[in-house]
């Protein structure tokens, strides 16, 4: 027999020892969890009473005063930058615009209020922000900290959490927690601050540090973790002997009954397992070493069957994947030029065969190069998709291609051959709506010309001649639209 790897009695020692440290991992992650929770519900508790405070303790009527002044340059400012944008060129510049406001007395009386409370107090800065819903940002108003103060007219965006009470300012903001790489684990609470008249002027903030509570979660779940060590300890050793009187003798005497039985004739009576009197153990492995393997082997195989048909269908699918790549166009998801050849050398064989019924389209996007050189290559390919769009949709049962930049070829069949004329004034209608369309931009706007030629046998031998009307139509097209656009 060949020696055992490990033991019954250490496998299960390995089980105990794992499983302690799985349930050790879960109560501290757990622990961690809940206490964390009750840590941001106590902060976000704090940042609302501290915001409610400030709120009802400044003067909203100076507050306002100051207010109006930061958005009155706000709004009649066209380029407006971010309080994370300090590092950008022009920071300073639109910084200035509103530098004379803070040594205004109204900017300068509120101040002074916001930061009597800041500095009473544990919050970490008090502030006040104008919040504009249509464009989700926050424009900072008076910043009350002594250093590294926000200038007015800077602004940061509303947090996505809030982005539904930004329809009915008056209810505030709940309290909400961010933790960045600048500022830390810090709890913020909005409330709103009225004038004497009971008009909502603007949003008293406060920002509240919860670093130092990060280190009491540390000491705790560090306490926890020795505490819950020392358990598994004694859980083991308890463990131990368990195993051994209790698991690892039994198993040793079954063992050797199973040697003992082998060794018998067929006809005799066995009763080596019923003799045993087990109370104590020790190995299975022994027991099981044929069965195991025997195992094995089966699963080993099936394990052979199952990659082996993994390996086929992952091959099929891959090369099933690179065909379609290989024929699709990437920017619109049509059938690319390579595509197109091979339909069209299908097509000359079924002309040989005496196919009678089939025609060709030609497309070519109008001004393409005009809204590259204005508005930039993506939207020149926004152009493209738009009208590839629009060319699938109007030749629903007709195969599509992009041939080029900006030239697309429909092969005409079923429906779309039977009524192209119809499907040809469609499609040049859906320009004329184009242009009408005061919400479309300019490339949006699209127009093209189509240019179409049937299969003529009497003239036509391959789908090359076709093709060529096809095209020469479709430039006599776009003469009449540029003479009509004259």
């Amino acid at each position: 027999m060949k020696p055992m790897k490990m033991s019954l009695g250490r496998k299960i020692m390995v089980f105990v020892v794992l499983l302690s440290v799985l349930i050790i991992t879960i109560c501290i992650v757990v622990s961690g969890i809940v206490f964390r929770r009750l840590m941001d519900k106590e902060y976000l508790i704090t940042g609302d009473s501290m915001a409610g405070t400030v709120a009802v303790s400044v003067d909203g009527d100076r507050v306002k005063k100051i207010t109006d002044k930061v958005m009155a340059i706000y709004r009649s400012t066209d380029v407006k930058i971010s309080n994370e944008a300090q590092d950008e060129d022009g920071y300073e510049a639109y910084c200035g615009l509103y530098k004379h406001l803070m040594d205004d007395p109204d900017y300068i009386a509120v101040r002074d209020s916001l930061r009597k409370i800041q500095d009473v107090s544990e919050v970490d800065c008090v502030y006040t922000l104008f919040i504009v819903p249509e464009e989700k940002t926050a424009v900072y108003i008076v910043d009350a900290a002594h250093e590294d103060i926000v200038p007015p007219g800077c602004f940061d965006y509303v947090e996505e959490s809030c982005y539904p009470y930004l329809d009915d300012l008056e209810q505030g903001f709940p309290a909400f927690i961010t933790d960045t790489e600048e500022y830390g684990w810090v709890a913020t609470a909005c409330m709103p601050i009225h004038d004497s008249s009971g008009e909502l002027v603007c949003f008293s903030a406060v920002d509240l540090s919860m670093n130092d509570i990060l280190t009491k979660v540390r000491n705790f779940l560090f306490s926890l973790t020795a505490l819950l060590l020392v358990l598994t300890a004694v859980v083991c050793v308890t463990a131990m002997i368990y195993v051994k009187r209790r698991i690892v003798k039994p198993i040793n005497l079954l063992s050797a009954a199973a040697g003992q039985y082998s060794q018998k004739q067929v006809h005799e009576r066995h009763n080596e397992f019923g003799s045993l009197n087990i109370k104590t153990g020790d190995e299975i492995e022994i027991l099981l070493r044929s069965m195991v393997q025997m195992e094995n082997d089966i699963d080993t195989y099936i394990d052979n069957l199952t990659k082996t048909r993994e390996q086929l269908s992952n091959a099929r699918q891959q090369a099933d994947d690179m065909h379609e790549l290989a024929h699709m166009d990437a920017l619109t998801g049509i059938r690319n030029k390579l595509a197109y050849d091979k339909e069209t050398a299908r097509l000359d064989r079924e002309i040989a065969g005496g196919l009678s019924q089939f025609g060709i389209a030609m497309i070519d996007l109008n001004f393409l190069k005009l809204i590259n050189d204005t508005y930039g290559h993506e939207c020149g390919n926004s152009s493209i998709k738009r009208l590839s769009q629009l060319v699938c949709t109007t030749f629903q049962h007709s195969p599509v291609f992009r041939i080029g930049g900006d030239e697309f070829v429909v092969i005409l069949r079923n429906n779309d051959f039977l009524n192209v004329e119809k499907l040809e004034q469609e499609f040049n209608r859906q320009f004329d709506l184009y242009e009408a369309d005061p919400a479309l931009k300019p490339w949006e706007k699209i127009s093209a010309s189509l240019g179409y030629a049937l299969y003529d046998a009497a003239t036509d031998d391959c789908t090359d001649d076709v093709f060529k009307r096809a095209d020469q139509n479709m430039y006599k097209r776009k003469r009449e639209m540029k003479a009509t656009r004259k």
